[in-house]
């Protein structure tokens, strides 16, 4: 468990993930790469994605397990505007 702590924590501190986090919207690129973080670092995730329509936005849940009681959940927007993720 401590490996696994250690290796969430250094993704979370990446620059790729600020960039994610801290931008109106995010590159297809950018999501691909933390993505690909994840999976080398053997970290549980889900993603949901939703096209978008001419009300809401394009964007992607990502939802990171800790443990079987712990997740964090991020909604990630390719465009600007609302999406069917974020909360009315």
């Amino acid at each position: 468990m401590i490996k696994f702590s250690k290796e969430l924590e250094t993704i979370l501190k990446t620059e790729i993930f600020n960039r994610i986090i801290n931008s109106d919207f995010a590159k297809l690129a950018e999501i691909n790469a933390l993505l690909a973080l994840l999976i080398e670092a053997e970290i549980p995730f889900d993603t949901a994605f939703s096209p978008g329509t001419r009300r809401t936005a394009t964007a992607i849940q990502l939802t990171i397990y800790i443990n079987p009681t712990t997740t964090i959940n991020f909604v990630i927007t390719l465009e600007q505007g609302g999406s069917i993720f974020t909360e009315t």
